[in-house]
């Protein structure tokens, strides 16, 4: 389970100083520095590579002298994989845009304050960086003005040219950090594309990412429609429009047929969400269809089904959550089982099934990086204009 898919070996990859992860990948959430419910042997164990962190909540707590003092943040949280940091700028934007009172978006950057008797926190594309450069991360993110479906066109416009100027200003003190810490393999740096649902605005801030020196790029804004609706043909532009051997971070990405809907456009993702370990520790499960094995995946949900543990039918049946998955709580437990640990709120129902959810995705991935898409890495073309 831990062993790369060597049907995948010869697909694109993220390279870091800890290792080259095959792509598409998916990575928890670990925004503190854990995983919610397990530890990270327990990660190895189903297959995951790469977490994904928030450097603003681990900058103020435990504090970068916390986590220096450790050795970095690989062995502070006692991790040999990947890790990248997020810039915490998409919480904080999408609650100011939300209740504004609580700060403010200015040209220097972001100010945020949670409640009256809280620490003020201030973003700013240079402390961004200094942060993960302290957490010692492998890739990191840049900030950027994260807007959301709702958001007017000059909105998306002025979005943009923030975005644009703050990956500037980040670039600058991204190469500052290598040269003051004389780095010799200095981590990824990352891009966020913005630009709402204009495919000129994203061209043109494609157009000076890159030109900035961008090695990842992000999809910025919010992923889904007003409507719901995965936002395709933006990620397919995305794809379309970046150079063609740069890692995408579909940050927020974490539907099942989400992953497959924006596999079918390209096999260059990199997914995080939140999305398995939350349903994990409220008791909604993934069960592959028994017939996987004899099914292409295609983006409408018909390859899988989701399993309510805390069902009363589930209480009397003694089979595992998935007849084909080799995880370990599908190895050892049934339903029942586990079924019981959540009535009884047992600690240990959390960590099963978020072992569960986990490996699920890991073995998705297998599939799709074994070709078993009805389109697999198709790239669309992109219409501007």
């Amino acid at each position: 389970m831990t062993s790369p898919d060597p049907s995948a070996t010869a697909g694109p990859s993220l390279d870091t100083v800890h290792g080259s992860v095959v792509l598409p990948t998916f990575l928890p959430d670990g925004t503190r520095a854990s995983v919610r419910a397990v530890d990270t042997l327990d990660l190895a164990t189903v297959g995951i590579e790469a977490v994904m962190v928030n450097a603003m909540h681990l900058a103020q707590r435990p504090g970068l002298q916390t986590i220096k003092r450790a050795g970095g943040l690989h062995r502070f949280m006692a991790w040999d994989g990947v890790i990248v940091s997020d810039s915490g700028g998409f919480q904080v934007l999408s609650l100011l845009r939300k209740q504004g009172k609580k700060g403010s978006i200015r040209s220097s950057g972001v100010t945020f304050q949670e409640s009256p008797s809280a620490k003020k926190i201030v973003l700013t594309p240079e402390k961004v960086i200094e942060w993960q450069f302290g957490l010692r991360s492998d890739v990191v993110v840049a900030l950027d003005d994260c807007t959301g479906p709702e958001d007017s066109p000059a909105e998306q416009l002025a979005s943009t040219e923030r975005t644009i100027r703050w990956f500037r200003q980040a670039r600058q003190a991204y190469d500052l950090q290598c040269r003051q810490r004389r780095l010799a393999e200095p981590p990824m740096l990352v891009g966020v594309v913005q630009g709402g649902t204009d495919p000129e605005l994203r061209q043109r801030c494609v157009d000076a990412l890159v030109e900035s020196g961008a090695q990842g790029f992000g999809f910025g804004g919010w992923p889904l429609s007003a409507e719901g609706e995965l936002e395709r043909e933006m990620f397919a532009l995305l794809s379309r429009i970046t150079p063609p051997d740069a890692p995408l971070f579909a940050l927020g990405v974490g539907r099942p047929e989400h992953l497959v809907s924006l596999c079918e456009l390209d096999m260059r993702w990199v997914f995080d969400c939140t999305i398995p370990t939350r349903d994990a520790r409220h008791g909604r499960l993934y069960a592959f269809q028994p017939d996987i094995a004899d099914r292409l995946l295609t983006p409408d949900r018909t390859f899988y089904q989701n399993v309510y543990i805390l069902d009363e039918e589930n209480s009397r049946k003694d089979e595992p959550i998935c007849a084909t998955c080799d995880c370990p709580t599908c190895r050892r437990y049934s339903r029942s089982y586990l079924h019981h640990l959540f009535r009884v709120k047992d600690g240990l129902a959390d960590r099963l099934a978020t072992l569960h959810n986990l490996r699920f995705y890991t073995r998705l991935l297998e599939m799709i990086r074994a070709g078993r898409m009805a389109r697999p890495g198709l790239r669309e073309p992109a219409q501007l204009g």
